[in-house]
């Protein structure tokens, strides 16, 4: 029973996320994982992203630029650049903190899960 909960506990490590580089697949430690928030990415590294429903992607270790907007409805989204540097075997949250007042004002950032760093930055 032991190697079949092994088995399952590897399956979902990558269970739903867009891989975003050439190649076979790369195990955990070789790649980090960016969990989209609550913005929506429209390219990662000038490669069109499409994520439909997953919220994920495997991204390899390295300087990335992503093209971004917020997702509030309602609101112009003007995208913007953001650039930041990937570990690998790091998990990283993409998101944005939004301000609503007579506009929206919002503010991206990529933070690293294990430290609470925030990564990068935009323009």
């Amino acid at each position: 029973m032991r190697p079949v909960l092994l088995v399952m506990g590897l399956l979902a490590i990558g269970c739903g996320a867009l891989k975003m580089y050439p190649g076979p697949e790369l195990t955990r430690d070789k790649i980090a994982v960016l969990e989209i928030r609550n913005v929506t990415v429209y390219t990662l590294d000038d490669a069109a992203v499409k994520l439909a429903n997953r919220r994920k992607l495997q991204i390899l270790s390295g300087e990335h630029t992503m093209r971004a907007s917020h997702n509030m409805t309602g609101y112009d989204a003007i995208p913007i650049t953001y650039t930041f540097v990937a570990e690998p075997g790091h998990t990283y949250f993409f998101g944005a903190d939004y301000e609503i007042r007579r506009t929206l004002s919002w503010r991206p950032w990529v933070r690293d899960a294990a430290t609470g760093r925030i990564v990068g930055s935009w323009k």
